[in-house]
């Protein structure tokens, strides 16, 4: 799948061709709607769009999106014309196309939550991307629609998901036997796992932090190609697929050790990241820095302030997979 951004006035012949094509086949044919879906907010508007890779001129695109600035449909930077080839629908392309679509609108207008105009059956889906309904219902072109709001997920907010994951990793620690704490270098015990996160994550802050010495201006710019990496890295690590030791034997692979006190250990990671967190709200406190690559991840390469706060959770989230095989009595 290739993916694209453009303006209207970027896009070409082709690419418009195939763009309209699929927002005509969603929303005039299969919603049988006549309506005008071509308006002057396209020509305000980015539109992020997925085509094949082979994909043949005169073919429609796979997913596509239009991202409205601020002060067009609402106060906030918008996200409509949400459509999906039906052949794509249950592959996760759709969940794909709205987080990039997030992504997209974080990196042009940071520090602003998102509006969007919804269809009333997808409150659920837009649900698991963080939205929530605003108001009442109402018809648009004769179908249920809901307003829905995804509020500015800044650092503050990326701290509080932090701290839930880390409490779920101290709810499967404290039912674990004390046998099950320690391991060895190939199978880790829990403790383990919770002080490779520790190391990890302050290589991580130690980077930001030096990182955010600088100017943001002179960093090269997030965009589609970063948004992949963060999307891919996320997505892999949120699953519960199983992942070799980056670095075996080096910085972040723990020794055994006699311990297994799990509230001390917890404490001084908690202590940890309220130091660390605290220190990023002042470091990155310029929405600047919320346009450009500031971390450079040894295995996916550079991503976004966003996407790194992002890889941050959800490598705690992929280690409370780890830690669940470890109370199941599985390395």
């Amino acid at each position: 799948m290739q993916w694209f951004e453009k303006s209207l006035e970027a896009l070409s012949g082709d690419e418009v061709f195939a763009v309209m094509r699929l927002r005509s086949e969603v929303f005039v044919v299969e919603q049988d709607c006549v309506y005008l879906d071509l308006d002057d907010k396209d020509a305000h508007s980015l539109h992020l769009f997925a085509r094949g890779q082979d994909a043949k001129p005169g073919t429609p695109a796979r997913a596509v999106v239009r991202l409205v600035p601020p002060g067009i449909s609402y106060e906030e930077p918008s996200i409509g014309r949400v459509a999906i080839d039906m052949e794509a629908r249950g592959s996760g392309l759709g969940q794909e196309l709205m987080e990039r679509a997030v992504r997209a609108c974080h990196r042009h207008w940071p520090g602003q939550g998102i509006r969007i105009s919804a269809q009333e059956y997808l409150i659920g889906f837009y649900n698991r991307l963080g939205f929530e309904t605003v108001g009442e219902g109402y018809l648009e072109d004769g179908i249920p629609h809901i307003q829905m709001h995804r509020p500015w997920r800044g650092i503050s907010d990326w701290k509080e998901l932090h701290l839930q994951a880390v409490l779920e990793c101290q709810r499967i620690l404290e039912a674990l036997p004390e046998e099950a704490l320690q391991g060895t270098k190939a199978h880790w015990g829990g403790l383990q796992v919770i002080e490779h996160l520790m190391r990890s994550e302050g290589g991580t802050w130690g980077y930001l932090k030096k990182k955010g010495q600088g100017d943001p201006r002179e960093l090269p710019a997030a965009g589609l190609e970063s948004d992949e990496r963060g999307w891919k890295l996320v997505s892999a690590l949120i699953s519960d697929a199983q992942w070799m030791d980056p670095t075996p034997g080096a910085l972040l692979t723990p020794e055994p050790s006699s311990n297994t006190n799990v509230q001390e250990a917890m404490d001084q990671w908690r202590s940890a990241l309220s130091r660390a967190y605290g220190g990023l709200e002042e470091v990155f406190a310029q929405t600047d820095w919320w346009k450009v690559e500031v971390f450079n991840h040894p295995m996916a390469g550079r991503l976004s302030l966003q996407d790194t706060l992002a890889f941050s959770v959800a490598h705690v989230r992929h280690h409370v997979h780890q830690l669940n095989r470890i109370a199941a009595g599985r390395s």
